[in-house]
């Protein structure tokens, strides 16, 4: 005959077998991930410093060839980022799994639209250049590997209701 005690465990067992538990993994930023956005930050603080000397005596910042590209391409995505975002939300525009923006609605306004997609593509190309340059460990034939993880990043940043590519080559809207 069963005592109480082991009634109570098998009780509990049952119940316990019951349960589900989901355990979530949350993954950590890789090497690469944590290059490219240390390079931009860097990117973003020599954007300040070369905006920041205004006067026609003040020295100015020297700078190598590639990072005045660059330099010169974040300004230029700053600037065109409002039109880029509303283009965006207004679906014509998705980023897509090679770290490129696409034109995706090819109606109304794609004249805009196409430039602005060909002035963000060679500034992400120039920022792409200068992160390889500036990280010692990378060589041009890392330039796919840097492309996906910006494109990577890129689609983190995607804000709902927007379309991007997934790493399959599958167009998705964020979820709403």
């Amino acid at each position: 005959m069963p005592t109480r005690s082991s009634s109570l465990l098998l009780v509990t067992g049952l119940a316990l077998s019951a349960c589900t538990f989901n355990v979530e993994v949350t993954s950590q930023r890789t090497a690469l991930e944590n290059q490219v956005i240390g390079s931009y930050k860097e990117l973003e603080d020599d954007v300040i410093l070369a905006s920041s000397v205004r006067g026609p005596g003040d020295a100015k910042p020297v700078l190598s060839a590639s990072k005045r590209r660059a330099v010169d391409a974040r300004q230029n995505q700053d600037f065109n980022r409002d039109d880029i975002d509303e283009l965006k939300d207004l679906q014509a525009l998705g980023e897509a799994n090679d770290g490129s923006l696409a034109l995706l609605d090819k109606g109304k306004g794609v004249k805009l639209a196409a430039q602005l997609v060909a002035e963000e593509n060679k500034d992400r190309q120039d920022i792409w250049q200068r992160i390889i340059d500036a990280n010692s460990n990378l060589s041009l034939a890392d330039m796919p590997k840097v492309r996906s993880t910006y494109a990577k990043l890129q689609r983190e940043g995607t804000a709902k209701g927007q379309w991007f590519q997934d790493e399959s080559g599958a167009w998705q809207q964020k979820g709403q």
